[in-house]
């Protein structure tokens, strides 16, 4: 295969594979009762209690207000709560309600769970060569952001 030809099978691949994943995360979230803006911002806390807002609009890769949109979304879900930070004021830190940590731990769970199923339907002396291959298309893509900045 010509490296044009590879070029266009990556085009549509990754397009497909974005089109599929972003229809498996929808379908997750809703077995959550949450949208899947909400499912991605709280699988930002897997590892931690609290995240400051500014952490979490960059990491999401949303405006300000999207963000706002969201957080007073799992605020009134209670999953959330916002406060100062108290080593500076002006920003703002945004914990988890301590009630909804087995929540978010059962969220998490089930999201590797899923991954789980998904990768039992390919072949076993394949999974290894995919999650590397993934994770050098995803090295990859960086790069060029990167470079486009």
């Amino acid at each position: 295969m010509t490296a044009r030809n590879l070029a266009q099978e990556m085009s549509s691949l990754t397009c497909e594979l974005a089109r599929a994943c972003n229809e498996k995360e929808k379908k997750f979230a809703a077995q959550f009762n949450l949208t899947p803006a909400e499912f991605r911002c709280l699988r930002l806390f897997s590892n931690n209690d609290a995240l400051p807002i500014k952490f979490l609009t960059k990491s999401l890769g949303i405006t300000p207000g999207r963000t706002t949109h969201i957080l007073t979304s799992l605020e009134e879900k209670r999953l959330v709560k916002r406060k100062a930070d108290q080593k500076d004021k002006r920003n703002m830190i945004v914990e988890l309600t301590a009630k909804n940590k087995p929540f978010i731990k059962n969220l998490n769970e089930n999201h590797i769970k899923i991954h789980e199923e998904i990768l039992q339907h390919i072949k076993k002396n394949d999974r290894e060569i995919i999650i590397k291959a993934i994770q050098e298309v995803i090295d990859a893509l960086s790069m060029w952001t990167d470079k486009k900045k």
